[in-house]
């Protein structure tokens, strides 16, 4: 696989367990992480703002969370979202929880950016039009760059 920077990522198994367990190296690094989650840019996409937050312990339902994980999980997402509006990244957002069989369970939390709209219209109908959209026009130094600087914000105002 490619990562977002044009690097090639290489693990085994369940790519988010490799994830949490730093299998591989993200471009970036880590926006946050505390004892049950990792919160960083989406590795693959060249999106501004695209973060994920997956936990450290390999579940496939958000109900295998516990209460407490869950509160927590959600107080990370409402925090990251509220910086990168007070940071000018983007103003709206949509929170999309993976469950996939037999695959490990993260949230996206993913930026409507005005070009998405421009390009299809209904961002939510069309997410996979945006994915190549921009696989193929934004993986670029201005993106990367872009990218680096809202994951630094993240790591600065999110530390506990």
């Amino acid at each position: 696989m490619i990562n977002y920077a044009n690097e090639e990522v290489k693990f085994s198994g369940c790519p988010g367990c490799a994830y949490a367990r730093y299998e591989f190296k993200l471009p970036c690094g880590l926006a946050f992480e505390n004892n049950n989650f990792t919160l960083s840019q989406d590795w693959e996409l060249p999106i501004v703002g695209f973060f994920v937050i997956s936990p450290k312990k390999h579940i496939s339902k958000l109900s295998e969370l516990t209460k407490e994980e869950r509160n927590e999980m959600f107080d990370i997402i409402d925090d990251t979202i509220k910086i990168l509006r007070k940071n000018n990244v983007c103003e709206d957002f949509n929170v999309i929880f993976e469950e996939k069989e037999n695959r490990h369970f993260h949230v996206w939390i993913m930026p409507r950016h005005k070009w998405m709209k421009e390009i299809c219209g209904n961002i939510m109908n069309n997410i996979g039009e945006i994915f190549d959209y921009a696989k193929q026009n934004y993986r670029n130094e201005e993106t990367y760059n872009k990218i680096e600087e809202s994951t630094n914000i993240l790591k600065l105002q999110l530390k506990k």
